[in-house]
């Protein structure tokens, strides 16, 4: 997909809010764990992703540092490293002369995240409930993870659902109180919030919520058998019910038109 440089503007009539989604520093506040100040490349890899959640900057765009610096308001210092943690990350790449480009979303690119999410998820699952951590205390922050997804989805804030829907996952990984599982989980997160947020320009928020509400319900039974086969079928749905590469085409088209 070829793609000229784009900026954080919104494009093609898309008016939805960008807010503070629901972020590791929300949930840890909630704990009462101690975090870190929030920096200017925190700020800068919010706006990309964003941006990328959205739609408005698309899988193979270029990015133009000029262009960040102008659009956020920053130094190229503190772009320049929130580009480097992205590229480490998988979200953009850096090749001689292509530039910075948003990472490609192919059927073969989700297939190959598919292969790494489910046997993650469905082992962190397993430990989970082996080790009874799928009780009231796992369930209330399940269910808070999707009260922050129905209040983004309230304010039609596609990059706050998007992480809402990241932090869901992280927090279900989390149960297994296994630190390697966990960060193997999180090489990917940043990827799964742009997918996540694609995936509402094809399904409806409230059919997405409704999926994880499902999932919480087999989770809360204890029963291995069901907890795989439903973490096998809510991953995989979530790339067979949305055409990414129709919808990145269209939206490619609409922001040409408007150009």
């Amino acid at each position: 997909m070829a793609g000229k440089s784009t900026t954080l503007a919104g494009r093609a009539g898309n008016k939805r809010s960008v807010s503070a989604p629901p972020s590791q520093e929300d949930n840890a506040m909630r704990e009462g764990v101690a975090v870190r100040p929030r920096t200017l490349v925190d700020r800068a890899v919010d706006a990309i992703l964003a941006a990328a959640s959205r739609g408005l900057i698309l899988p193979g765009d270029r990015i133009a540092e000029p262009d960040l610096v102008a659009r956020l308001g920053m130094s190229r210092v503190p772009i320049r490293e929130a580009l480097r943690i992205l590229e480490s990350q998988g979200i953009v790449t850096s090749e001689p002369y292509k530039g910075i480009r948003l990472m490609e979303i192919s059927h073969q690119r989700l297939e190959q995240i598919i292969d790494v999410r489910i046997p993650l998820e469905t082992l962190a699952c397993r430990r989970a409930i082996e080790a009874g951590r799928n009780g009231a205390p796992q369930l209330t922050t399940l269910y808070q993870a999707v009260a922050d997804m129905q209040n983004m989805m309230q304010r039609d804030d596609v990059y706050g659902f998007a992480s809402a829907d990241t932090a869901f996952h992280r927090t279900l990984c989390g149960f297994a109180h296994n630190p390697v599982l966990s960060n193997l989980w999180e090489s990917i997160a940043r990827q799964l919030t742009v997918i996540f947020g694609l995936s509402t320009m094809g399904k409806s928020m409230s059919a997405i919520i409704e999926e994880h509400q499902k999932l919480i319900n087999v989770f809360a039974e204890g029963d291995i058998a069901k907890i795989s086969d439903e973490i096998e079928q809510h991953i995989r749905i979530q790339v067979l019910d949305v055409d990414y590469e129709t919808i990145i085409a269209q939206r490619r088209r609409q922001r040409s038109s408007a150009d």
